[in-house]
């Protein structure tokens, strides 16, 4: 017991000091296959929408149709308003993926300069 408070101690103070803020939603649609959702977010890291660069304030995004009314919605935003970046592709998928294994409705987190939202919604891609 001592061990995992201090484990979860320690680890709320890394993210405290690296800028971390992260938010599950807490109403709407649930990932109906997380597995699924996390296989299309490596495809577009590695290979896909969210490779290259990034312009300053740029906002790339995925809109996944999973089933019949159902999407899931992807992005990711470099924060920084004066610098370009490219994101590597493990920090892409590991950023995008934790809001689908950790948050059964989707969620949204920034990290270092980069903001993550892996979202599942009714509704159509347009």
């Amino acid at each position: 017991m001592q061990i995992t408070t201090l484990t979860s101690a320690s680890l709320l103070l890394f993210s405290t000091l690296i800028g971390v803020s992260a938010t599950c939603h807490r109403s709407g649609t649930t990932w109906s296959n997380k597995d699924k959702a996390v296989g299309h977010i490596e495809a577009a890291c590695r290979g896909g929408v969210f490779t290259g660069t990034f312009a300053p304030n740029q906002r790339k995004y995925l809109c996944i149709r999973a089933a019949e009314n159902v999407k899931w919605e992807f992005s990711i935003t470099n924060q920084n308003s004066r610098d370009s970046f490219d994101l590597q592709d493990q920090h892409c998928i590991d950023g995008l993926s934790n809001e689908v294994r950790g948050c059964d409705q989707g969620g949204v987190t920034s990290v270092s300069g980069w903001e993550y939202s892996s979202d599942p919604n009714n509704g159509y891609c347009t």
